[in-house]
């Protein structure tokens, strides 16, 4: 009989906040695909659960086709997941107390039944247990790739994209696109009801352009493979979106965008330049605001993680917005930018670090106001007749009052 799989998110999905404040690890986007969906795909057999933190287990119970939390008893033993692996190979169930690590992480851990039994099991959820133990077991080194911060979902998009197009195969569309300009046809994917305005232009010479069901482009949009864009999202027109964007589903956007991923459900939808961001869900980026992707001396971008500096190795990158952020008119983001969950920007130039729930403006930032938060958040999701449900407000109240006290600033008393 199989031994029990469970994908498992550990201490360091803080270091993804504030992505990670209202989703598990695994449902983070690269390439095609949520980190999620590789895993079932790639793995021996259906794994028996998804163990993530306590707060988010109503609202995705019953959502995901894995159960959520369930009780992991020792008998058999268990192999361990790291919800933050990006798995891109089939995986192989290991031999019992055994470990594969991956740089600072372990990407899986096969802990026999006995060795289970001296292991608190209701505690190893955003804990780092299995790190401690770690050495106890017969690690290895393997090849294994983990996202850590939030931009390593960039730094490996384009090459996902790539595979992901390659593993569908499939260019057929359901209806001609008339006067619609397409460069290397067979690179382009269309799937059915998708309505594409003549004048746009699908330029699929430098990688392929996916575009998923009930999609929009409309007339004189330019867009650039390698490119994903998600179902029920709209193109506007003279949108200029260019290589290795992802679009998730539900998004509208418009204007200059480059290198950028949205997990879905934002609005970008006026002229200003995204580039080398990655946006969280319900997020509102007003007309004009434009974000820096490169610093003026061309090194290496440092980003406020949980208000703490953290080296990107990258060049060119841009900001992080959190779920719910609204950006208001104008809005100049710094290079490296943080913006946080719930956070409302309207100011020209904010600091580099905007905390959650921060009210920011050019008398300076305070804090948002719970109550009018979840109106503006129910108001959102209701033009796209998304309910916020009970479980939401508590994910919301909990960013409030526990994940977001990591973040390292030092709010004025009221």
């Amino acid at each position: 009989m199989a031994t029990p799989i469970y994908i498992l998110e550990d201490h360091r999905v803080d270091d993804l906040f504030p992505l990670t404040y209202s989703r598990p690890a695994s449902l983070l986007r690269c390439g095609g695909e949520l980190l999620l969906d590789r895993m079932l795909r790639n793995m021996p057999h259906p794994p028996d659960g998804l163990l993530i933190r306590d707060t988010l287990a109503t609202k995705y119970r019953d959502k995901l086709g894995v159960p959520i939390n369930p009780p992991v008893t020792a008998g058999r033993g268990a192999v361990f997941v790291n919800a933050r692996w990006l798995m891109t190979e089939p995986f192989v169930e290991p031999p019992p107390d055994t470990a594969g690590i991956a740089g600072d992480d372990f990407a899986w851990m096969h802990i026999s039944g006995n060795r289970l039994k001296t292991i608190d099991l209701k505690r190893i959820v955003r804990s780092r247990m299995l790190d401690d133990i770690s050495h106890q077991m017969n690690p290895g080194i393997i090849d294994a790739t983990m996202i850590r911060f939030p931009w390593d979902l960039l730094r490996h998009h384009r090459r996902l994209l790539l595979e992901d197009f390659k593993r569908r195969g499939n260019t057929k569309r359901s209806k001609p696109m008339k006067g619609v300009y397409a460069l290397e046809d067979e690179n382009i994917y269309v799937g059915s009801d998708v309505e594409i305005f003549p004048g746009v232009v699908l330029d699929a010479t430098k990688g392929p352009i996916w575009i998923e069901n009930h999609v929009i482009i409309r007339p004189n949009a330019v867009i650039t493979g390698p490119v994903y864009i998600g179902e029920h999202s709209v193109i506007r027109s003279g949108a200029d979106i260019r290589e290795d964007t992802i679009l998730g589903p539900h998004c509208r956007v418009g204007g200059e965008v480059s290198g950028c991923i949205f997990l879905g459900y934002a609005n970008k939808q006026h002229e200003g330049f995204l580039g080398n961001s990655v946006v969280g869900e319900w997020v509102n980026i007003g007309a004009g605001t434009t974000t820096s992707n490169l610093k003026n001396t061309m090194g290496e971008v440092r980003v406020p993680i949980n208000g703490k500096p953290r080296s990107t190795g990258m060049t060119f990158f841009g900001s992080v917005i959190g779920d719910h952020a609204k950006l208001g008119i104008g809005t100049m983001l710094s290079t490296g930018s943080v913006v946080g969950f719930a956070s409302h920007v309207m100011m020209a130039r904010p600091p580099k670090f905007t905390p959650s729930y921060a009210w920011v403006t050019d008398e300076g930032i305070s804090r948002l106001d719970f109550n009018k938060m979840l109106a503006i958040a129910r108001a959102t999701m209701d033009r796209r007749q998304v309910e916020l449900t009970l479980a939401d407000e508590d994910i919301y109240n909990r960013v409030l009052s526990s994940y977001s006290t990591v973040e390292d600033y030092a709010w004025l008393p009221v």
